[in-house]
């Protein structure tokens, strides 16, 4: 989880540093008319540098499209593994409580409604977050299985 931590941070970083050229674009399309207005450049300079700067415009704006894909594509897979820690942890508490529910002479007598209430709440948590966490690695699975 940890390696996908840090890719989604890298993906992250690289999407702030195209966000930052695609706006540095669109300024300085903005810009370049009034250059040739008050004669910095020629007309034909301008039309130059004006497809110029779209081009890299166009490509930065497919180059970001294409990493939100990857980004959308860690966040579901971080999603799935997030899922399955929480089910995974839920189980331990789950065999712990039922542990404890079983040993005689502790406080069982007392809490013993407490404790059932929990382990019911715990096995409705694990079997609903089971089945949405097998979704996602199932859904996945089919798409990347479609794609090859």
């Amino acid at each position: 989880m940890a390696e996908l931590r840090l890719s989604l941070a890298g993906i992250q970083g690289k999407e702030q540093q195209l966000d930052a050229s695609i706006g540095q674009f669109r300024t300085q399309l903005r810009r370049l008319p009034r250059q040739f207005l008050y004669g910095q450049t020629s007309l034909d300079a301008s039309v130059s540098a004006m497809g110029e700067i779209e081009e890299r415009l166009e490509e930065a704006v497919a180059v970001r499209r294409r990493v939100l894909e990857f980004k959308k594509s860690a966040l579901e897979e971080l999603q799935a593994l997030e899922l399955i820690k929480q089910v995974d942890e839920a189980r331990q508490s789950l065999e712990i409580l039922r542990r404890r529910a079983r040993i005689p002479g502790q406080d069982g007598q007392t809490e013993g409604g407490e404790t059932i209430a929990e382990i019911r709440r715990l096995e409705s948590f694990i079997a609903d977050y089971s089945k949405q966490a097998e979704q996602a690695i199932t859904a996945r699975y089919e798409e990347r299985r479609q794609q090859g």
